[in-house]
């Protein structure tokens, strides 16, 4: 499936105000928004950080929200929370991915690793590791699924892993062929990436909304 994906990664400076900052980028969408696919508010592991992902038909869906959003000086916006410090966005198109045998199922954790690379070859190889990797990680109990979205310069890398639980997550990470090809993967990167890994506390697809 083609869609443009961005992740608003949100550094907190009140940890004990996530709840009420969730709730608010998830509020900041209208499941009706022309192009609106999926909107999802993640918490990480320390509480530290909130990551806003969402995904759009294509990349004029998303900056008509962003922008409309702006110009309204909508209260939920990150930038405006006073709980909220720095908040970096990480945009890119569907780069293809993997398909786990809990496809479909709602999300209990994820992570978002975000590699960067001198460009689009790099970039290429590395997801051809992780479509190699399938063939195995495709048969993990608990895995949904793992996307991968792309920078439009081929720099930016953002693999979006998701599992059940908290227990599929960590039988993944503790299999030794993960360490393997993290090692792989690290060969190609120009700059250490960042790997984020949250628990899912708000989930609208289009229509539909599911809170923790």
């Amino acid at each position: 499936m083609e869609y443009f994906a961005a992740f608003d990664i949100c550094r907190l400076t009140e940890p004990v105000a996530a709840g009420r900052v969730a709730a608010a980028l998830a509020g900041a969408v209208d499941a009706r928004a022309p192009g609106f696919l999926l909107s999802r508010v993640h918490l990480t592991l320390d509480g530290a950080t909130l990551v806003h992902h969402t995904r759009w038909s294509d990349e004029r869906d998303y900056r008509r929200w962003r922008s409309d959003g702006d110009a309204a000086g909508r209260p939920e916006d990150p930038h405006r929370d006073p709980a909220v410090g720095a908040v970096v966005t990480v945009t890119g198109a569907a780069a293809g991915g993997i398909r786990g045998p809990a496809v479909g199922q709602r999300p209990g954790m994820v992570a978002v690793a975000i590699r960067h690379f001198a460009g689009p070859e790099p970039a290429a190889a590395v997801l051809r590791l992780l479509h190699r990797s399938g063939r195995w990680k495709s048969d993990h109990p608990g895995f949904i699924a793992a996307d991968v979205c792309l920078s439009a310069d081929g720099r930016t890398f953002v693999n979006y892993p998701a599992w059940t639980g908290r227990r599929a997550y960590e039988a993944w990470m503790a299999d030794p062929r993960i360490g393997a090809g993290q090692a792989e993967v690290a060969r190609f990167e120009s700059a250490p990436p960042q790997y984020l890994v949250c628990t899912v506390e708000h989930d609208v697809v289009g229509e539909h909304r599911w809170e923790r």
